[in-house]
């Protein structure tokens, strides 16, 4: 991700994949990653308000969906949700990096 307002990428955390083994050979797995954004940022508080309720909003709406099982299209999956409500990484005078932390839950 370079330093331009707006991208985005996809960091994986890395943490042990295998929730729990099954007898069959199946197992419960997760995996975690930080959505990180580099987005305007200074003086103008509008636009400062602006990026953290895209987080909110993104946290709202995947914890709506994880209720109605609504998921991307991966296979296995049981659940998703934000481990964070995201928040400011860094920020320099124009612009600042968000990031939200989140956890795919799914069966293998």
């Amino acid at each position: 991700m370079g330093e331009n307002p707006t991208e985005f990428a996809i960091v994986p955390i890395p943490v042990d994949p295998i929730l729990e083994r099954h007898v069959d050979g199946s197992s419960l797995r997760q995996y975690q990653f930080q959505l990180i954004s580099c987005n305007d940022y200074g003086a103008d508080v509008l636009q400062n308000m602006a990026n953290s309720k895209f987080y909110e909003d993104l946290y709202d709406l995947i914890e709506k969906n994880n209720k109605k099982e609504i998921w991307p299209d991966i296979e296995g999956i049981e659940s998703i949700e934000c481990l964070n409500n995201g928040a400011i990484s860094d920020a320099t005078t124009n612009t600042a990096r968000y990031s939200i932390q989140m956890k795919i839950i799914y069966g293998k």
